[in-house]
């Protein structure tokens, strides 16, 4: 038992030895170490390193957790780039300003961390930090590549009534500055709204199961209508299109482009290298839409084709005695209906690389109407 607690006490006083030579130099680490600082020069800012942040061990210096420190005098000592920013202005002839993109300034890090182990390494206790610039992520060229016209549509307007005439500038201004992300869908009937008085629509001519009605919002289809045609020049993908029953007097057959609130809309994606930016504007004559956006590197025509017209039956008669005899006043104007084809040509390099077919299209006859008087005329 005597033997047993012997070795016991021997134990005990071994391991109290080995605590008491590594607390004391442990102590001598930190009472050595914090008899040095460690210096980095950053541009105008001074940063001293010394107690836990400087160590000594093994024969040397060392920081504890470098890269952390570096890390906070990157942040601290950063000068953030800027990046160019485009601004569109589409009341403006030239609808694009710019401002130029700005460098920064940061320390090089991976240099630094080099340089104060270096230091240390052959008995130096200072470093100054290297600066390099940082790059703008979005840069003023960049940009640029943006703001080609990509196409220009017009259609024309100038014999509408007062109530067309509002309702064609509203919509067109709703539309007008809208910027289309890369990869997303513009929606007519979203930009535009619903066509109520509540917002602003007034009541003029609407084309209603192939005849001519009054109701609020008249001559919006002609907005989109020159709207799509431009979408189709400038090389958006078209996904949703629609037509009158009736062939509209303002464009070519199957390129006119119908929209009802809740039921038909027109619709394309952007499937360019980036946004694009529509203009819009109706100046009482015309509607012009202009599409801009990266430059492309094909050309589009739209071609179409009557594949049938079919005839009205003969006019239909009135007879009113309110009006002389003779005398005629015409209701209606006899219009031939048609089916037909809408083509886009795509040319590269001046050369016709492919034809696409668009759509068929059906459009109505109008069967005339005219009154006719049997009132004679008394001498």
């Amino acid at each position: 038992m005597r033997a047993i607690k012997s070795k016991t006490l021997i134990l005990l006083n071994i391991l109290a030895t080995i605590f008491f030579i590594v607390a004391c130099f442990c102590v001598k680490i930190n009472v050595y170490a914090s008899e040095r600082e460690f210096t980095i020069y950053a541009k105008d800012k001074v940063y001293t390193l010394s107690g836990k942040e400087l160590c000594y061990y093994n024969g040397r210096y060392y920081i504890n957790c470098l890269e952390g420190v570096v890390d906070k005098i990157y942040y601290d000592t950063l000068i953030a780039p800027i990046d160019a920013t485009l601004r569109f202005c589409p009341e403006k002839s030239n609808p694009f300003e710019f401002e130029r993109e700005v460098k920064g300034l940061g320390v090089d890090i991976e240099k630094l961390i080099d340089d104060v182990n270096s230091a240390l390494k052959i008995g130096e206790f200072s470093a100054t930090a290297t600066f390099i610039d940082i790059k703008p992520k979005t840069t003023l060229d960049e940009l640029k590549k943006y703001t080609y016209k990509r196409a220009e549509f017009s259609t024309f307007y100038t014999n509408s009534a007062i109530g067309r005439k509002q309702n064609i500038a509203l919509a067109t201004k709703k539309i007008n500055g809208f910027k289309l992300e890369k990869g997303k869908e513009f929606s007519f009937n979203k930009a535009v709204g619903e066509r109520i008085e509540e917002n602003g629509f007034k009541p003029a001519p609407v084309i209603e199961y192939g005849e001519l009605k009054e109701g609020i919002g008249g001559g919006v289809c002609q907005v989109s209508t020159t709207l799509y045609n431009c979408a189709l020049l400038s090389g958006l993908t078209v996904t949703k299109r629609y037509a009158h029953s009736l062939v509209p007097s303002y464009i070519e057959p199957s390129f006119d482009a119908m929209v009802s609130w809740g039921a038909c809309d027109l619709a394309f994606v952007n499937q360019t290298g980036g946004s694009v930016y529509i203009k819009g504007e109706a100046d009482g004559n015309a509607i012009t839409f202009t599409i801009y956006g990266e430059k492309p590197i094909e050309s589009y025509k739209r071609v179409y084709k009557i594949l049938e017209t079919i005839s009205p039956p003969e006019v239909e008669v009135v007879e009113d005695e309110t009006l002389q005899s003779g005398e005629l006043e015409w209701i209606k104007i006899a219009k031939d209906g048609i089916k037909s084809q809408a083509y886009l040509i795509v040319e590269k390099l001046g050369e016709r690389a492919k034809t696409i077919k668009l759509h068929t299209d059906n459009y109505n006859y109008v069967r005339g109407k005219v009154r006719i008087g049997l009132t004679k005329v008394v001498n």
